[in-house]
């Protein structure tokens, strides 16, 4: 079998049941008792070992199935969740993450040494039970989830008895299948439709365990089952699901008699636990907590997980999105375009169907945005493992909150925002937050809080890492900087506590007395900065001794279709982010005054720096006098704000982000360009570069 075809799905699928793989052992670690997340992180290991074994990488394989060893021992409590035995999994999973990325890259499989994870798991399986019964255990995960049990396990509803009854007294039987598919099943979510298909021309399926959606999506092991009403015979049926290739058992039990047990189950499992009907009983106490993942996980993660995983039921090549995006940029443009001439020549034929095609073209860009819009999700839910790896280095007691995890941005802010966040959170872990013993000390709680906080705010995502440990002194940072030679001492003596505390961003800063793997609070803040106002955000800190720091991150929802107003400079146009704007106000050269040799004009009480523009980016004027009335465009970048002095307010746009390609990069005061709809191309203004 030629398996290249089938690299590209068994990468996405390896990385997803990686993922979950993760979270589930964080989520396990602390609620050992939750076995609907112990049959989720199985069917996990089950789904990688089968995929790998099939594509021919089977040191992966091999290295699933120890897990899954361990994991069916866990599983049938024949052994206890302990700290080890999660920190063996989780390197486990860490190993098998090195390998898929190194076949992704085009390298061999044993990129990684797991002869010392796999050691350790057979030490684990063998020291946590007999050896006898050791070996069942390891065979037992291999025949796949059993499928005999299963049929007495299957619960009906209320509904669904009204439904069966109702059929029979038509004439019609109920059966339940119970389906097995081989383990060197690929598209298992291809065989579970075909299934469907076989027994929809036999009768009519009402029920199937998992769902549906879950059967598409591929969320289930290697069997799933199915109650169908028809008047077919059960071998007939039997014979329709074995025609289907990779089927490696089918079991069709009458739902009649399936009813019947375990009606008698629940007469005899009331008063006490008799022989005759204690396996009955068990069946369906073994067989719930299979259920229960469905039902369970929407409370915790699968809100999450719901909203991350929807979107997969159509796979697009991100660059086909891209390609979407930029078609829809040129639309933008030259609808702009239409609306000038027809303006310019007033056709009111073309002006009234332009109003319709802006409508149209309005709701085109709204899906397509959509479309490309992430939730934070994804970047937040790496963070929870590195947070344990880092509490356990650190020896400290420490808790991590998300919120707003399902919060979305647009897919290009959301590949680059991890490396910030990651940085914010070391920071916090090792700087802010104290040992348990000077917590204590100070009459806190030994456990420390770190949140991460992720809200819409507008048109702008407000994304928060929080905690509630030793806070930044500015006193402190006075004093840096002015060892540093960043600040003079009279600068640090007339500045304010906050403009202390952003001291922290400029390059170079930190106050860590050792530079650690973690890093202190300030490594890295300087490039935390420059990669959020890259993005055209901002960030900003508040704090407070002893009682924590928030550090604020604000960014736009997209980078590719923005609101803008578009100001001329001589015969140079530009155009400045909606967002950043605070007002536009008219002056005489009266209004500016001078302190400290810069210039200035007082709004609303409040002293506001001004910057002229054309100065800034030379832009060559010819002779003449300049008009007496200035035109200033007052921005903000958090809560600092500026006057760009500009010679005419052209008006507000919408306009299509173009990158300046590599040979422009670097360029300070110019984050990008954009297309005119009369074809001119005017540069887009970097607020935050120049203030």
């Amino acid at each position: 079998m030629d398996t290249n075809q089938y690299m590209e799905m068994f990468l996405e699928e390896s990385r997803e049941h990686l993922d979950s793989l993760d979270d589930g052992l964080m989520t396990l670690e602390k609620d050992p008792s939750d076995l609907s997340v112990l049959n989720e992180i199985f069917r996990n290991a089950h789904t990688l070992k089968g995929m790998s074994a099939t594509m021919g990488y089977n040191k992966i394989a091999e290295l699933t199935h120890d897990m899954e060893n361990i994991l069916d021992l866990l599983r049938n409590e024949k052994i206890a969740v302990s700290e080890e035995i999660v920190d063996t999994l989780l390197k486990c999973k860490d190993a098998i993450e090195q390998m898929v990325e190194s076949i992704g890259d085009g390298g061999p499989e044993d990129v990684v040494d797991v002869s010392e994870e796999a050691a350790k798991l057979k030490a684990l399986v063998s020291g946590g039970s007999a050896p006898a019964p050791a070996a069942p255990a390891a065979a037992a995960p291999a025949a796949a989830p059993a499928a005999e049990p299963e049929p007495v396990g299957m619960e009906y509803s209320d509904t669904d008895r009204d439904v069966i009854k109702q059929a029979q007294d038509s004439g019609l039987r109920a059966f339940h299948i119970s389906v097995t598919l081989t383990e060197s099943c690929i598209l298992k979510s291809a065989r579970s439709y075909m299934v469907m298909n076989a027994l929809d021309q036999l009768g009519d399926v009402i029920k199937s365990v998992p769902p549906a959606e879950d059967l598409e999506q591929e969320k289930f092991d290697h069997s799933f089952d199915v109650v169908i009403i028809t008047d077919a015979e059960p071998k007939t049926v039997e014979e329709a699901v074995n025609a289907i290739s990779e089927i490696d058992k089918v079991v069709v039990t009458d739902v009649a008699d399936e009813l019947k047990k375990i009606d008698e189950a629940a007469k005899k499992a009331a008063p006490a636990p008799a022989p005759a009907p204690a396996p009955a009983a068990k069946a369906p106490a073994k067989v719930e907590p299979k259920k229960a993942p469905a039902k369970k996980a929407p409370s915790k993660a699968a809100t999450t997980e719901k909203k991350l995983k929807s979107g997969q039921s159509v796979r697009v090549d991100i660059e086909k999105l891209d390609t979407l995006l930029n078609l829809v940029g040129e639309l933008v443009i030259n609808k702009v375009r239409l609306e000038q001439i027809g303006l310019t020549h007033r056709l009111t034929e073309l002006t009234e169907t332009l109003e319709q095609m802006d409508r149209v073209t309005t709701d085109l860009q709204t899906v397509v945005m959509k479309v490309r819009m992430v939730p934070v999700g994804q970047v937040f839910n790496r963070f929870p493992r590195m947070v344990r790896d880092i509490t356990k280095e650190l020896n400290k007691d420490i808790n991590l909150t998300i919120e707003g995890e399902e919060t979305e941005l647009d897919r290009t802010v959301i590949d680059e925002i991890g490396d910030p966040l990651m940085h914010l959170l070391r920071n916090s872990l090792d700087h802010g937050i104290e040992m348990p013993d000077d917590r204590e000390a100070k009459g806190k709680p030994r456990t420390g809080e770190v949140g991460l906080i992720a809200r819409h705010e507008g048109n702008n995502v407000v994304i928060m890492v929080t905690d509630d440990g030793a806070g930044i002194d500015p006193e402190v940072i006075r004093r840096k900087a002015v060892e540093k030679g960043m600040i003079s001492q009279d600068e640090a003596d007339n500045m304010s506590d906050s403009d202390a505390v952003r001291l922290i961003f400029l390059p170079g800063f930190s106050t860590s007395e050792k530079v650690t793997d973690i890093s202190g609070r300030g490594v890295g803040m300087d490039v935390v900065r420059s990669k959020i106002e890259s993005l055209g955000g901002h960030v900003d800190v508040e704090t407070k001794i002893d009682e924590g720091s928030i550090f604020k991150i604000k960014l736009p929802l997209t980078l590719a279709i923005i609101q803008a107003l578009l100001v001329k400079v001589a015969k140079e146009m530009y155009a400045i982010p909606l967002g950043s704007i605070d007002s536009t106000i008219n002056i005489t050269q009266e209004d500016i005054k001078t302190v400290q040799n810069k210039e200035v004009i007082v709004l609303r009480g409040q002293i506001i720096p001004i910057i002229r523009l054309g100065n800034v980016l030379n832009v060559p004027r010819e002779d003449g006098e300049e008009d007496d009335d200035i035109f200033v465009v007052v921005v903000h970048l958090g809560e600092r704000k500026a006057g760009i002095v500009v010679d005419h307010l052209i008006g507000q746009q919408e306009i299509v982000i173009k990158t300046l390609g590599k040979l422009l990069a670097g360029l300070k005061v110019i984050s990008g360009a954009t297309v005119l709809g009369d074809g001119r191309v005017a540069l887009i203004l970097d607020v935050s570069a120049l203030m």
